[in-house]
């Protein structure tokens, strides 16, 4: 899986751009229907499809559950050996046979994956007793409860990660374990008492195919440049092959996870070794072909190499990590799945990379309900298989459980099913608050608003005062650039709402301690700068920076100890704000334990410390996995049975919108939609063209198809969307219209760049340099911005460019009525968001109306805004 973690590490600049109280459905697996009411499915599938505009696509039928059958790839199907398509829906086993401990709520202090839990434990408790830790944990990940829950979800397929040390022997090189096959057995067993599919995944491969804790063994990478790891994959290979050649169970074999350690020619070399290396031992089952962060075209036509039964995979995350963090999860997945306003991204645009290939594809991946809220989760949920189905793609999501020392779904976790709340216990402790520059770069909100986790209300159980410790702690990766503010910090009683922190508008260092765990910070409680004041915010700020000359990670923070009181309830507030950091996490945890300098907070929070837990307290976490109470998500469990949901059937996007000034104020007028069900229409306003994220509500529910903006400044130049809703939806967002279209900048001026008349392929950013607002950026050769601009005099004038660059650029090229006047190669500023302002040349301009264009020549850069002024 793509673990957070991995993207630290993974993601760069420029990729497009996670059983008590509640009885498990007893509701038939997937395919365990009549023939009447297959046909009825197949028939209510073909309606979505067309009702929905996917095109024409062929109806696929459940596979009963009798009818576990070889699969094959019948040009870009999925389908029984009958040749009869079907739809495959399913989850993956994460953390079962390759543990992310973050999927458990465990994890730190030097414990950070499989190989160094196995290693710790092994130094501390010798290999044999290692060996039966590691057992009991598996023994007790997965039991018969889990494969029934997903048959109440209605799956028939799973997708199984494994990791190569639990078929071959680690200390006998190329020797099968003497329990090599207990697991996979196990699991083929159970799903076809339940009429699902398996597919194999190596999920890590010896050696590891990307340098992250996902694939088993963070910091290796050395798949792609050793011939013995290499070599040894394909002894594996051959031995899964074997013993599962005639096993029709087995959907597919997934022969190499994710292998993005390297280039993309590299993955289609090394995936084809491990095809061929199947095929000589097995011709039956279907072999998947990884997208390299996806990309197939590395493969080319695999029917022209010579492939046979094969089928692409990608694993597509829409939404998270960075990507889009100022938007809903409603307009996110709307533009994964319907394609966004254009018709021509998210998945059709998949669809159009697979066109001619004639090979089907697994979504192997994706995780659409997570911060969703249960209900609306549930719904993304299941229009995502449907939409992924109705194109005929199989389909697993990330992941099938996830547990924490919290427990809860809260508005939605990763996991389809985690662990109950224990009521009886102190809740809402822990991890409360967090953002990072990977959820949501460039964040600005308060702690309610947070974008990786928003705080739960706090109870702490038993009677009497109870001393806790809130700490506000900040890290960096070794690339990373923090700058972090914090202010109005709060912790209420919610009865008698008497404050219990000490200076939380800070000023000074009253009431706190600082915290270093890794490397230095500096930390300053009188921030006075005024320009990087968290939302909210006044005065005196708390700011962590990383100091000069120290590099590496960086991990720490403030903390205070506050008197909580047992039956009572508090409430948690504040706010924070990212100004431009880069590879940066701020976390607010309440925990019941004194930090202490070096030791991760992380692992006081309701976790066990492998390097200092006696095996006993090992034991019981371990054997709690098996019988803790369940709490399934509710949303899911609705949602993914019984009729589809028809969230995305849009209504149709207003069109011919006209913005027309008068005096005081702004009439608009649209085409009016003529849908029966149509509940109105939402009206935004922006001071910036293009900003769709970044635009203001100024109506909802308007009946008609005109409103008039009264609140609109004189003088003041905007632009205008329209959508159309329905009780569930809402449409795409009409063309913009401005109150001044033909709006140019008398020159000199200083212009801000997001303030261009037409652009081509950049995106906008929130700007940490002085005056906030947005800059322009992911600038790629030939990608431009462009400004009507008036001469009153002919005379020279030269720019003097506000620039940002982590590396530095060969820059832009300046037109002016598409004559170049100015190039400017962009130095290395320190960041992104590192800003200094750089002269170009003079040139002449006549009197009259002109277009000046900034077009790119290479890519890597950001500007903020530009000063055209008179040269001498």
């Amino acid at each position: 899986m793509y673990s957070f973690r991995h993207f630290m590490t993974s993601l760069s600049r420029g990729l497009p751009s996670s059983f008590a109280g509640l009885a498990l459905l007893g509701l038939a697996a997937c395919g365990g229907s009549s023939s009447e009411e297959q046909q009825a499915d197949a028939a209510q599938t073909t309606k979505r499809a067309l009702a929905a505009g996917w095109g024409k696509i062929t109806p696929p039928t459940p596979a009963p559950a009798v009818d576990l059958s070889f699969l094959r790839a019948e040009g870009a199907k999925w389908v029984r050996a009958s040749g009869a398509p079907l739809e495959l829906k399913g989850t993956n086993l994460g953390n079962w046979l390759v543990q992310e401990f973050w999927m458990m709520g465990q994890g730190g202090n030097g414990v950070i994956d499989q190989c160094t839990l196995e290693s710790k434990l092994s130094q501390r408790f010798g290999y044999a007793e290692k060996e039966r830790l590691i057992a009991l944990f598996r023994d007790n990940w997965m039991k018969e409860r889990d494969w029934d829950q997903h048959k109440a979800f209605g799956f028939n397929l799973v997708r199984l990660p494994i990791l190569w040390s639990v078929i071959e022997d680690e200390n006998k090189p190329y020797t099968l374990r003497a329990d090599a096959w207990k697991y996979l057995d196990w699991s083929i067993a159970e799903a076809k008492k339940r009429g699902i599919y398996v597919i194999l995944d190596l999920h890590g491969a010896v050696g590891g195919q990307t340098p992250n804790d996902h694939t088993g063994c963070s910091g290796q990478n050395k798949y792609w440049t050793s011939s013995e790891y290499q070599n040894r994959t394909k002894w594996l290979w051959e031995q899964i092959a074997t013993r599962y050649k005639d096993e029709p169970v087995v959907a597919a074999f997934d022969p190499l996870n994710e292998p993005w350690g390297s280039t993309a020619a590299d993955m289609a070399t090394r995936v084809t070794e491990l095809y061929q290396t199947i095929r000589k031992i097995d011709s039956k089952h279907i072999v998947m072909l990884p997208s390299h962060y996806g990309d197939i075209d590395a493969y080319g036509d695999p029917a022209a190499k010579g492939m046979s039964n094969v089928a692409f995979e990608m694993h597509p995350y829409p939404g998270l990590f960075g990507d889009r963090p100022n938007d809903s999860a409603y307009d996110i997945h709307r533009d994964w799945l319907r394609c966004g306003p254009q018709g021509n991204g998210g998945v059709c645009d998949v669809r159009n990379k697979l066109a001619g290939l004639k090979t089907p594809l697994l979504m192997g991946e994706f995780q659409p309900w997570q911060s969703a809220g249960l209900e609306l989760g549930g719904k993304i949920g299941r229009a995502t298989y449907d939409t992924y189905a109705g194109y005929g793609w199989a389909s697993t999501s990330w992941a099938y459980k996830v547990v924490s020392p919290a427990g809860g779904q809260g508005k939605g976790v990763w996991g389809m099913v985690t662990n109950a709340v224990d009521t009886g216990q102190d809740s809402g402790l822990g991890l409360l608050v967090k953002a990072s520059t990977w959820d949501c770069a460039g964040w600005n909100s308060n702690f309610a608003d947070a974008c990786a986790k928003k705080p739960s209300p706090i109870k702490i159980g038993g009677t009497g005062p109870k001393t806790y410790y809130l700490v506000l702690k900040t890290g960096a990766t070794g690339g990373g650039s923090p700058d972090l503010t914090y202010d109005k910090i709060s912790l209420i009683n919610d009865a008698s709402k008497s404050e219990m922190l000490v200076n939380g508008g800070f000023g000074n260092a009253n009431g706190w301690t600082t915290l270093s765990i890794s490397g230095s910070e500096n930390v300053n409680f009188n921030y006075l700068g005024g320009d990087k004041t968290p939302v909210g915010g006044d005065g005196a700020v708390l700011r962590v920076t990383r100091p000069a000359g120290v590099s590496g990670l960086i991990n720490g923070g403030v903390y205070q100890a506050v008197t909580l009181q047992g039956g009572q309830s508090y409430s948690l507030s504040g706010s924070f704000r990212s100004n431009g950091s880069t590879e940066t996490w701020a976390e607010v945890y309440l925990v019941p334990q004194a930090p202490v300098p070096g030791v991760d907070v992380v692992d006081q929070a309701g976790k066990v410390d492998f390097a200092s837990a006696s095996v006993a307290e090992i034991e019981r976490l371990f054997k709690s996995y098996g019988s803790q109470a369940y709490e399934v998500n509710k949303g899911l469990a609705k949602f993914l049975v019984g009729p589809a949901t028809t969230l995305f059937t849009l209504p149709a996007r207003p069109n011919d919108l006209k913005a027309n000034q008068t005096s005081g104020a702004v009439a608009l007028t649209w085409g009016a939609n003529s849908e029966a069900d149509l509940t109105g229409y939402k009206v935004y306003r922006n001071r910036v063209r293009g900003d769709a994220s970044g635009a203001t509500l100024l109506a909802s529910g308007v009946k008609t198809n005109a409103f008039v903006d009264s609140t609109a400044e004189a003088g003041a130049r905007y632009y205008y969307t329209v959508s159309s809703t329905d009780a569930e939806d809402e449409s795409y967002r009409s063309e913009e219209a401005s109150n001044a279209e033909n709006f140019s900048f008398a020159l000199p001026a200083k212009i801000e760049a997001e303030d261009y008349a037409a652009m081509g392929g950049i995106q906008l950013e929130d700007c940490s340099d002085s005056g906030g607002g947005k800059d322009v950026g992911h600038f790629e050769a030939g990608r431009f911005i462009e400004f009507k601009v008036s001469v009153a005099t002919a005379g020279k004038f030269a720019i003097d460019y506000r620039l940002a660059s982590a590396g530095g650029s060969s820059g832009f090229e300046v037109l002016v009525d598409e004559i170049k006047v100015d190039a400017i190669a962009v130095p290395n500023t320190g960041g992104w968001q590192t800003w200094k302002t750089y002269g170009g040349a003079s040139f002449n301009l006549p009197a009259g109306q002109h277009k000046l264009r900034i077009m790119a020549v290479g890519g890597a850069w950001n500007i903020n805004y530009f000063v055209v002024k008179t040269a001498i």
